[in-house]
């Protein structure tokens, strides 16, 4: 009988268990590699990665050509500029009264100083203490529109507050009594500044008002605003000697068929303009 083979030594046991776990682990890292690699991707990985390729061909493209957004159409931009300076004029002219009727002197200086004599007296005449603190504080203003005179016999006056409140007010007391500095002058009122279709619909009402007066033989219609209003009483004035040879701007003979019993107006205790 043979003797039994040589236990291993203890320096060989350990050598190979340290190997058995060596060969271990690295199954078990290969085994965690293949799961990782069989484990469907990130879904925002994935779109990361789209976004990038995509950037990727757009740089391509833009190389050539630039990307960008296409410009507003000139339409859209002056659409966009006449709102804007619109705007800004509609608010200027909401702080402002104008002046029709008054006649203008011989030069531009006597003119400007007439005016602001006749701004004053009827300020003085309105007896309103805000009014007056105003036209102290230099916080009215005036001037003739358009600047310039040019082949205009009478231009109007344009009287400019520094708010819409105090605007409203001064219309307000002008309308509701008879101011001698305003009324002793035929053809003299005051109003609001109007827009361009407001003044467009001041012409038509004045030319309404001047057709009915005719057509009645008395002022019994007249203009506030860009409105055509009817005076209150029962016994209207009589028309001036040359009121049916004045007639407004174009009017023409046909509308002397207009109906002068028409109820589309509204009506004024006397504050309002005769055509």
């Amino acid at each position: 009988m043979s003797p039994p083979p040589p236990l291993p030594s203890r320096s060989a046991m350990a050598s190979a268990k340290s190997s058995g776990d060596a060969a271990k682990i690295v199954a078990l890292l290969e085994s965690l590699h293949a799961k990782i690699d069989a484990m469907p991707k990130c879904e925002c990985n994935t779109l990361r990665q789209e976004l990038v390729d995509l950037k990727r061909s757009l740089d391509k493209t833009t190389d050539k050509q630039p990307l960008s957004l296409p410009a507003p159409t000139q339409d859209t931009y002056s659409v966009v500029k006449r709102a804007l300076n619109d705007a800004s004029t509609y608010a200027e002219k909401a702080k402002r009264a104008v002046w029709v009727g008054r006649e203008e002197l011989s030069t531009p200086e006597q003119t400007t100083s007439a005016d602001q004599k006749a701004i004053e007296s009827l300020c003085e005449e309105l007896n309103d203490p805000h009014i007056s603190d105003a036209l102290k504080n230099g916080q009215i203003q005036h001037h003739r529109h358009p600047h310039e005179k040019g082949d205009r016999k009478r231009r109007i006056l344009k009287i400019a507050f520094t708010d819409e409140k105090t605007r409203d007010k001064f219309l307000s007391l002008c309308r509701s009594s008879r101011n001698d500095t305003i009324t002793k002058t035929p053809g003299n009122f005051v109003r609001r500044d109007l827009c361009p279709y407001e003044l467009d619909l001041e012409r038509k009402a004045r030319i309404d008002a001047y057709t009915m007066n005719c057509k009645l033989g008395a002022l019994v219609y007249g203009i506030r605003d860009e409105k055509l209003i009817k005076f209150n009483g029962s016994n209207p004035r009589p028309l001036p000697s040359d009121y049916a040879n004045r007639p407004p701007r174009g009017f023409n003979n046909t509308s002397l068929n207009a109906n002068p019993n028409d109820t589309s107006t509204s009506t004024a205790n006397g504050s309002g303009t005769k055509a």
